[in-house]
């Protein structure tokens, strides 16, 4: 029975403690002080990132080169078949 009592009494005091250190020294705004730096650093981290990410070419753009290099040499192409019809030699 001594050790019962005397466990509840050790239970007792740390559930004490914890609240008088929770109400005098401010534990329970240490809380929301970590929360706010950890929510700042997540937003700085996305926007670096969305900054990096708009700064390379997206693949619309990339694909929209490709085309748009295929249309000229598909131009020139054309051009050199019409010049060589108009002033190439006549078969």
């Amino acid at each position: 029975m001594a050790s019962g009592s005397k466990a509840s009494l050790v239970v007792a005091a740390s559930v004490a403690a914890v609240e008088a250190l929770k109400d005098q020294a401010g534990l329970c705004r240490w809380n929301y002080a970590l929360r706010s730096l950890h929510h700042r650093a997540k937003r700085s981290i996305k926007e670096v990132s969305s900054a990096q990410q708009a700064k390379r070419p997206s693949r619309d753009q990339a694909a929209g080169a490709v085309e748009r290099a295929a249309s000229k040499r598909t131009e020139e192409t054309m051009s050199r078949i019409i010049y060589w019809d108009a002033w190439g030699p006549k078969l």
